[in-house]
Formats: structure tokens, sequence, C-alpha cells
């Protein structure tokens, strides 16, 4: 028994311990470029049992040199000795320090201070290459060649000399050159995350598969390291694999390593997979760690509208007036530096208020989205459509106008478009604004009926406008004439389609009756009744005709 809750209790650390590298995903961030990730993860992990402070004080000091912070590097470097004098790279630090003073005697004593603590070192010559090359390639040319040839000297197959060489080339956009060294140094080491990472990156734009495959393949020898988890995660993201990007980020984000920026990422996708009650959970849970004034705190509360929003979209209790607080808290929230509105915190506002029976504040917004980005045209249709909710008419038309007048649509908004018109026609009072609704609407109907011949909707919207113009238009009676011949095909249309008999019959009834054709009138009247057998004053009157 007791072994076997020893077994137990080791088995428990292991998986404990392989959730992640400590400050050694740090230093993978420092090696391939990303220093301000560095930065965090290597303070964040400083502590840590196990860490080697040192090491890390090393590390502190080269992203303190590269942000140009040379005190602040010093003050890590001096640090680092302290903490381990047999430590040969923070030697090599105050060595890049030096050179960064200009003081090239001091460079070159820590230099061979660095290199007695650790004597025919590969890796500690191609650090001190590295302290040239970033103080200045060209002037320090001879001095970084002489230590990459000591460094191959010391261990031809040390990658670190090879990833540098890389480095140099990728610096003069030599990427084939750049992509063969740091294949060599994942051959020498097939462990080395910043090798195949460094490869993917170059790769990437060229070919998105094999950087892919390139960085599946790391996850196989190091499932543990953040950085692996989250380049493989970011490359699904742009090649537009975002099903695999977000299976990729939810794995990346038990990582004790990740960043809040990549759990912001996270809630994104799953938003735009339509997970969106998962989205909404770790879009609040991360809003309650952020501390106050936090860039973030403005993108999560745009995804609980988000989320909010898609929840309770088709939702038979939905509590709008709940959305509505959380957008009106989003909105309150200021805009952080680089930030900004997008067209969706519109439009969801307006489908918020929308279904809350606020029109009027829904086409504000609207109209905000269609300010905010003029090339999104399916605003307009939108605005139109609350205008028709509204019986607006003219606005209705005018905006459908306006997407129309863009040029990106479909036959469709055509016909919608001549609806729109016909709406207009026979609710004003304006008779120049009638004949003008008339005009357009007869318009668009016909260009629908050239390319859709033989439609009886359409027909019936021709005949509609036609019929317009007064109850006496012959041009209407013959349009409807040929809807009739169409429904006429299949009987079950008279019971399907009675709106459409009842329209074509009740005008031809009328047309005929001014017309002085009493039979003819009479004999439209019953077909009328007909389709329409529920219509007791109808019934009356075409009984009163007998």
């Amino acid at each position: 028994m007791k072994l076997k809750y020893l077994l137990s209790v080791v088995l428990l650390a292991g998986s404990l311990t392989c959730l992640a590298q400590g400050y050694k995903d740090g230093i993978e961030y420092y090696k391939v470029g990303k220093y301000d990730n560095a930065e965090e993860l290597l303070k964040r992990n400083i502590d840590n049992a196990g860490s080697d402070k040192s090491l890390v004080d090393y590390y502190l000091g080269m992203v303190n040199l590269r942000q140009g912070e040379l005190n602040a590097a010093k003050g890590y470097f001096d640090q680092g000795v302290a903490e381990n004098a047999a430590n040969a790279y923070n030697f090599v630090g105050l060595g890049a320090f030096a050179l960064k003073q200009g003081d090239l005697k001091g460079a070159t004593d820590n230099f061979k201070l660095a290199s007695s603590k650790s004597k025919k070192d590969p890796k500690i010559a191609t650090a001190i290459a590295r302290a040239y090359y970033f103080a200045d390639s060209a002037a320090y040319k001879k001095d970084i060649d002489k230590n990459i040839a000591q460094a191959k000297k010391f261990n031809m197959r040390d990658p670190e000399v090879y990833m540098f060489q890389g480095d140099i080339a990728a610096d003069h956009k030599d990427w084939g050159t750049a992509a063969g060294m740091y294949e060599m140094a994942q051959s020498f080491d097939p462990s080395l995350t910043e090798a195949y990472v460094k490869y993917a990156d170059t790769y990437f734009n060229v070919n998105p598969e094999i950087a892919i495959q390139k960085l599946q393949e790391l996850l196989k020898v190091n499932p543990n390291s953040a950085l692996a988890q989250r380049e493989l995660a970011e490359k699904y993201y742009k090649d537009n694999q975002g099903g695999k990007a977000a299976e990729q980020y939810g794995i990346y984000i038990k990582n004790p390593n990740h960043f809040n920026q990549d759990v912001v990422r996270y809630v994104q996708l799953l938003f735009f997979g339509d997970k969106f009650q998962e989205s909404y959970d770790l879009a609040k849970q991360l809003l309650s760690k952020l501390q106050p004034g936090d860039k973030d705190i403005f993108y999560m509360k745009r995804m609980v509208m988000y989320n909010m929003v898609a929840m309770n979209k088709d939702k038979q209790d939905a509590d709008w007036a709940s959305v509505e607080t959380a957008a009106k808290d989003f909105f309150a929230t200021p805009v952080p530096p680089k930030g900004s509105y997008e067209v969706r915190d519109f439009t969801d506002y307006a489908t918020i208020l929308k279904s809350l029976k606020r029109p009027q504040e829904a086409i504000a917004q609207y109209v905000k989205a269609a300010e905010l980005n003029p090339e999104k045209t399916e605003i307009l249709k939108d605005i139109s459509g609350e205008y028709n909710e509204l019986e607006d008419y003219a606005n209705a038309a005018k905006y459908y106008q306006m997407y129309v007048d863009k040029g990106d649509y479909k036959v469709n908004d055509l016909f919608v478009l001549s609806k729109r018109y016909s709406n207009l026609a026979v609710t004003t009072k304006d008779a120049a604004v009638k004949a003008d609704a008339i005009a357009k609407s007869l318009k668009y109907v016909n260009e629908v009926n050239d390319k859709v011949p033989g439609d009886y909707r359409i027909l019936g919207q021709k005949a509609l406008v036609q019929s317009l113009v007064g109850t006496n238009n012959r041009d209407a009676v013959d349009t409807y004439s040929q809807v009739l011949e169409i429904l006429d095909k299949d009987a079950k249309n008279l019971s399907e389609h009675s709106d459409m008999y009842i329209k074509a019959y009740s005008y031809m009834a009328q047309y005929y009756f001014d017309k002085g054709d009493k039979a003819t009138a009479k004999e439209y009247y019953r077909k009328w009744l007909q389709a329409d057998p529920s219509n007791g004053d109808l019934r009356k009157y075409v009984d009163s005709l007998k």
C-alpha cells in the first residue's frame, strides 16, 4: 500500500512538472526574439524552486540591453555574478554592456573571464559572437567570425553557432540559407525549440503547411514548451484554420506560462467557432483577474456583449435587458491605445435595441456602423429594414437605394427595392413623390423580370405597381393575366397562393366594372369569392349581382 501511495505521489509530481518548463520558457522566448514575453516569463518564474537565478539574471540583463536600459542590464549581470560567479554567461553580458558603452578593453576582459569560466565551450563562444554582432556587426566582423570559428572548433555539432549563422542570414533576408542553418541546428539537437520555431517563421509565408508540420514535429519532442504550443496555435490562426487554432489555444492556455493576451485570442476563437457559453465564461473569468486599466478589459467586455447577443438570439425567454446592461458597460469602458470600435459593436447593440422594441435607437446604431465602415454595405439593408418595420417607407426606399447604388447587389435586391418604392407609392400623399416611386418601382421590377422571366411573384409585383396608376390600367390587367396563367397550371395554387389570386381577381373585376363590361366583371367577382370564400361582404355583393 505504501509503495502504491509513493508511486502515485511521484506520478502526480511528474504530471505537474510537465505542465510547464518554468524559466526555460522565458529563455526560449528570448532566443526567438520575443523579448517582452521573455522578460515577463523570466520574472514570473525566477523565484520558483529549481530556477537558475544566475542564468535568469543573464537573460533579463540581455532583454534590458536590447531595450536600451543599460543600467538595468548591468544591474542584472552584476546580480547574476553575485549569485553564481562560476556562471560564464553574466560575464558575457558584462562584456556586451561594455561594448555598448564603447569600452572595448572592458568587453575583452569580461569575454576572457567568461571563456575561462567555461573552457572550450562552443555556446559561450557563440554568445560572445552574438554580443559583438549586437554591438556593431560591421565594426566587429573579425571578432564575430573569430568566435564563430572557435565555436565550431570546440564542437562542430553544437547547434548554437548554426542558429546564430541562421539569424545573420535572416537579417540579410537570405531566407534559404537561414532555413538551412536552422534545420542543421535542429539535426544536431532534435529538441531545440528555437530551431523549429525560426524555421517555421522563415517558411510560413512561402509554405504554411511546411511551417505547421515543423511545429507539430516540435511538440512531439518538446510537448511542454509554452512557446511551441503558442506558435502552433498562432500559425493555425494565421492560416485561417480557426477550429484547429481554437483547439491548440485550449491546450496552450492550460500551461502556466501562457499570457493574458492569448486568453483574449482564445475567447475570440471560441466565439467565432460558435462556442458562445465557453467564450463567455472564459471572458468573465479573465475579467475577474485583470487589474484596473488593463487594455484587455475593453476587449473582454466586448466579447461578453457579443456572446450574450449570440446566446439570446434564439431564446424564447431572452433577457435582453441584461444584455443591454453588458453593452452599456462595454461602451462605457475607455478604448485602449491603438484600439478602436468595430462595426459589430454597433450592429450587435442594434440587435439588442431591436429586441427591446426600440427601433429608432437601433437605427442610430446601424448608422454609426455604416459610417465606421462604408464598405460594409449590407448595413444599409439593415437600416432600410428597420425603417420598413416603422412604416417609414421613404427612408426604407432611400437606404435600400443607397445599398443598390453601391453596386454589390443581387437580382433579389432589385426586387426588394421595387417593393420598397411600391410601399412608398401606396402610402404617400404627395403626388410627385408617388409618381417618382411608381416609376422607380416599375423600373426595378422590369429589370428583375428581364433576368428571371416567368416568375409569378415578379409579375405580381409588376402588376401591383401598374395598378397604382389607377383602376383602369390595361397593362396591369394583362400582367395579372400572365400571373393567373402561370398559377392555373397547378390547382393547389388556388389555396396555397390565394393572396395573389385575390389581388388579380379584385383588380380585374374592378377594371371591367369601370369599363362597363358588367358580365366580365361578375365573372371575376365570382372567381374572387372562390379564392376568398370567408369574405362575407364580398359574398353579399356577388349574391346581389344575380
